[in-house]
């Protein structure tokens, strides 16, 4: 995450540091919020559709968050993982015990086919620049990668129906899970400025050769998969 982001939600710095390292008290419940309380469902899906396709043996799961993505993908593989997330309290809040690396999604360092499958979940809309994480994605993967991503559907009117629960609801959902509403309306801001779903899937198709795309929750949230282009 870094200036445009920044711009658009007009917080500083340190505010933005701020965020990240109060949220993973209750960011699974963030998730939560903006996907319709279907994020564990979803995660899964989206571990059964690589592990099931691809068999990856050493996989890297990339903006980790707290590790929820890991802990699933270990009760349906024996498969090496790496976490990787921007924010190091994320990873000292881990709910599973991996290898761990501290460093942003769009400048991962690691080397070119470094793992079988690179999966990312929650995290991509939060990229300044979504095409760079994409092909960084695919560089250290050797054949696939799986991504679910809060996103903006095509539909006018889906888009104003997720814009008003983003706005006006789900900052307030946050207060009954013992939260700070103020913490969670960024996660506002940076829907204004995400690109259509159409954007992001014309993106992956250039990096991908696309399993599957889906949009799910009025088009708040997409989920896609793919083999890695020659």
């Amino acid at each position: 995450m870094g200036k445009n982001l920044k711009k658009a939600a007009g917080i500083t710095d340190r505010e933005l540091n701020e965020i990240y390292n109060k949220i993973p008290a209750g960011y699974d419940r963030a998730n939560a919020y903006i996907s319709f309380f279907q994020d564990i469902k979803w995660r899964t899906f989206i571990a059964k559709q690589v592990v099931v396709n691809h068999n990856p043996s050493k996989i890297l799961d990339a903006a980790c968050g707290k590790g929820e993505l890991s802990f699933i993908i270990k009760k349906i593989s024996e498969a090496y993982i790496v976490m990787t997330d921007y924010s190091e309290n994320m990873l000292r809040n881990s709910i599973v015990e991996n290898d761990m690396v501290l460093a942003s999604f769009d400048n991962l360092p690691f080397k070119d086919n470094s793992f079988d499958a690179v999966i990312s979940t929650f995290a991509l809309h939060a990229a300044d620049n979504i095409e760079m994480v994409i092909r960084e994605f695919t560089r250290v993967a050797g054949n696939s990668v799986g991504v679910i991503a809060m996103g903006k559907s095509d539909n006018r009117f889906y888009r104003f129906i997720s814009g008003f629960y983003l706005h006006y609801v789900q900052p307030y959902l946050a207060i009954f899970g013992g939260e700070k509403s103020s913490d969670y309306k960024f996660i506002y801001d940076i829907y204004k400025r995400i690109p259509l779903n159409s954007e992001v899937r014309k993106i992956a198709e250039k990096y991908l050769e696309l399993e599957m795309f889906e949009e799910k929750a009025f088009g708040t949230v997409y989920i896609f998969s793919g083999k890695k282009r020659d």
